[in-house]
């Protein structure tokens, strides 16, 4: 694996945070009124919607890292985009060993997907056990999508949403609700495609981390008490940097795990667990960091720290929460060292 981001991947993420710039207003204005659309959502959706996919999906060879690249710059930037949804279902349905070409109206954005994943009354990703098989439940911008990708206990597949009934949201920037999918006509095994669908997520999570240390800092170094900047202060300084070297361990994790997703490493699913885990901890952690170093201002609806933190607590949940993810990765490892899978019936690839 290398060590630095290539040029082009660099390339990626100043071009996303670009078009990106400004629009955290959009989380705050979903506060007060419906769900808009930034004005990138489109070039997202239109123009990087085959960053990460596989050739034999349709994509032109470029690694999932390049994907994790851009939706990293949107989760710092809080922007309230389809486009990571979009594109951890592209990554759902394009993860078997032989997955059949994606349309091209996916691939280019003209039909929008969502991932459908969660079950009720469980948070197992891979055993898909719920009281109606058709139910997912907290799928992200439903409503706004054109259909979703779902995944079974017996693969993946995209359904048209039969039923969408909207539930509230922490973040209201990302609408959530319970759909309800009609009956797939031929379902396609998941092979790596959840593994590759969390990532995206647990990227994202990084992003939120970053953009709260970001304006935590700034408050720091601007911010004055008894004569001095509170960045001076022990008790302000310790909470940035202990954010700083988790959200920078979380991001590591991150891209070590989709390399080793991309390469078909025996390990990939231990990292990938450890990760989602670790970026979900990290921007729950960095946002209750910022709210501190904001102090009594900080706790209020004109500051923006509970942006963040809505944000690290909607993702936080979706495909796993990090105490499953937490678990699954111990059981692996387990697994790994006795040389069995560590859940009868389980495969160590779940």
């Amino acid at each position: 694996m290398r060590a630095t981001f290539t040029p082009e991947q660099r390339e990626i993420g100043d071009t996303v945070a670009a078009l990106a710039a400004g629009e955290k207003a959009r989380a705050r204005d979903a506060l007060t009124g419906p769900w808009r659309a930034p004005a990138c959502d489109g070039l997202l959706l239109g123009d990087f919607g085959l960053l990460g996919v596989p050739e034999a999906a349709g994509g032109v060879g470029s690694h999932l890292i390049d994907l994790l690249v851009a939706v990293e710059a949107l989760g710092e930037r809080l922007v309230p985009s389809r486009f990571p949804a979009h594109a951890a279902a592209v990554q759902l349905l394009c993860g078997g060993d032989r997955p059949d070409p994606l349309p091209d109206e996916v691939l280019s954005g003209g039909r929008v997907l969502t991932c459908a994943v969660d079950v009720p009354g469980g948070s197992d990703w891979a055993d898909g056990v719920s009281p109606d098989p058709l139910v997912r439940t907290l799928v992200p911008y439903a409503a706004q999508a054109d259909g979703v990708a779902v995944l079974g206990p017996d693969g993946v597949w995209t359904a048209e949403a039969a039923g969408v009934a909207a539930r509230d949201s922490v973040d209201p920037s990302v609408p959530l609700s319970d759909v309800t999918v009609a009956a797939p006509g031929r379902v396609s095994p998941a092979g790596a495609g959840v593994r590759r669908a969390a990532l995206v997520v647990a990227a994202e999570l990084c992003g939120v981390a970053q953009g709260a240390i970001d304006l935590a800092a700034e408050q720091a170094r601007t911010r004055r008490q008894f004569g001095r900047v509170i960045g001076s202060f022990q008790g302000v300084a310790f909470q940035l940097a202990e954010a700083a070297t988790a959200r920078k361990a979380a991001w590591d994790l991150t891209l070590y795990a989709a390399w080793a997703v991309d390469t078909g490493r025996p390990d990939a699913g231990i990292q990938v667990h450890a990760a989602k885990a670790a970026a979900g901890r990290a921007a729950v952690f960095a946002a209750e960091r910022c709210i501190q170093v904001h102090g009594g201002m900080g706790i209020t609806m004109e500051a923006d720290p509970h942006l963040f933190l809505r944000r690290a607590l909607v993702l936080d949940a979706r495909l796993g929460r990090g105490s499953w993810h937490r678990r699954r990765a111990g059981e692996l490892r387990v697994g790994a060292r006795v040389g069995e899978s560590p859940v009868p019936g389980r495969t160590a690839a779940a």
